[in-house]
């Protein structure tokens, strides 16, 4: 009997320590640079185009720390308050870091004036194309801008990628080359968007993943209200595990109030980017769904269960077939836990904008790319230019059509269809420091 406790022991042991030392294991993993888990996100590997986040921030430990001292009049009073900005989705993002939340009597940051105006504030507004009296808008502090009341309508942006333009030097301009995007409506035509490439043998898949959607949204100026501006590489095949920055914010204490030993001060960062999602599901295509002959697939649903490495998410299709057309209802909805913007609004996602915004500016998605792989041409959706997700839910749908081009051919075929949405989007984070009077 001793002896078989003697081994039953000696196993327990054994299992023991195999046990510890896979907890150890797993414990002294450091997440690398390529890897998405690395402090801001939790997957299981590393596949392209899945999940649900985009743009992700965290405080640098110890910037700022947990307690801080006041010395008086002295420079012992600076502090930096550091925050890392990681870009574990598959889109291009460009955004801005915003620092709030404490009290501008007692604290100042270089670069953060909130006494004095944010300066001229514009919005572009290209979703009322169409809609409104106006066909597009410029809006600013002192004046306004409008395109288009009936008729005739363009609004173009030429050469957004090419050698001259705003982002030379950002993309590959060599085998991209310029790129010109229009907004164009005459009476009757329900052509909205128009791309057209300066390069004839440029693939349009360049322009997507966010690429088109910065250029277009050039205009907007996140230093304007007290940001500071990144721009950030999404983490896919071509920049895998994405970009990283680190934003520095420099801080004093000016002032202390007579009387007080102690006080807490949080510190809210609040984080404002473009993205774009960007979902190319295969489908089926079936110009004579009707008949009895052999096929290589049949026209079935598809189910976005694990994202598309974007914080709104194309989340499911529906596909009925006719011998003309293929019919698509698509459900997109905001799976990111953050507030979805307008993205011609996005300036007023800063807490020191000097405006008021209001339900009209959020939850709107534009259709920035719909078609089938290998066609130039949208397809003719409803709505056509945006959707606006419920505030509730954050859902919304959008029904396209499909003209098959192939009025002889009778097997089915399969192909990516191709869903690229734009919109801007927000997230905050914050500390709470208690702040101690040293002398």
């Amino acid at each position: 009997m001793s002896v078989n406790k003697k081994k039953r022991g000696f196993f327990i042991v054994i299992a023991l320590l195999l046990v510890i030392v896979l907890i150890l294991t797993a414990c002294s993993r450091i997440p690398g640079r390529r890897d998405p888990a690395y402090q801001l996100g939790n997957f299981e590997d590393n596949k392209y185009y899945q999940g649900f986040r985009g743009v992700e921030m965290i405080f640098v430990p110890g910037m700022p720390t947990w307690r801080m001292y006041y010395y008086g009049d002295t420079y012992d009073n600076t502090f930096d308050v550091n925050v890392e900005v990681g870009n574990v989705g598959s889109s291009w993002a460009r955004g801005g870091i915003f620092l709030s939340g404490y009290d501008p009597t007692m604290i100042e940051f270089i670069g953060i004036n909130p006494g004095r105006t944010s300066g001229r504030a514009c919005i572009i507004d290209i979703g009322n194309i169409g809609f409104g009296e106006f066909g597009g808008t410029l809006r600013c502090d002192d004046y306004f801008i409008g395109v288009g009341s009936g008729g005739t309508i363009n609004v173009f942006f030429n050469n957004l990628f090419g050698s001259s333009g705003p982002y030379a030097g950002v993309f590959d301009s060599s085998s991209f080359g310029g790129i010109d995007f229009g907004y164009q409506r005459t009476a009757g035509d329900q052509q909205r968007i128009s791309i057209g490439f300066n390069n004839p043998n440029i693939d349009i898949e360049y322009a997507n993943h966010g690429r088109l959607l910065i250029g277009v949204f050039q205009g907007i100026d996140f230093s304007r209200s007290f940001g500071v501006e990144y721009l950030l590489a999404g983490d896919t095949y071509e920049y895998p595990g994405g970009d990283l920055a680190y934003i520095n914010f420099e801080g004093n204490i000016i002032t202390w109030p007579p009387g007080l030993d102690q006080t807490y001060q949080t510190f809210m960062v609040t984080n404002c980017f473009l993205y774009a999602t960007y979902a190319a599901p295969v489908v089926c295509i079936d110009p004579t769904p009707f008949s009895q002959d052999r096929k290589v697939c049949r026209p079935r649903p598809y189910t976005g269960t694990r994202g598309q490495g974007a914080p709104v998410a194309v989340t499911y299709i529906g596909q009925e077939n006719t011998p003309r057309q293929a019919l698509f209802t698509i459900h997109v909805r905001n799976v990111g836990g953050g507030q979805v913007y307008d993205p011609g609004k996005l300036e007023m996602c800063s807490p020191y904008f000097p405006g008021r915004v209001s339900t009209q500016d959020l939850n709107i998605v534009y259709i920035g790319d719909i078609r089938v792989s290998g066609d130039l041409q949208r397809l003719d959706c409803v709505p056509n230019d945006f959707i606006r997700l419920n505030p509730k839910t954050g859902e919304g749908i959008i029904t396209c059509t499909y003209n098959i081009p192939f009025s002889g051919l009778r097997s089915a075929y399969q192909t990516p269809l191709v869903v690229e949405l734009w919109y801007g989007y927000s997230r905050t984070i914050e500390k709470r420091v208690l702040i101690k009077r040293a002398i």
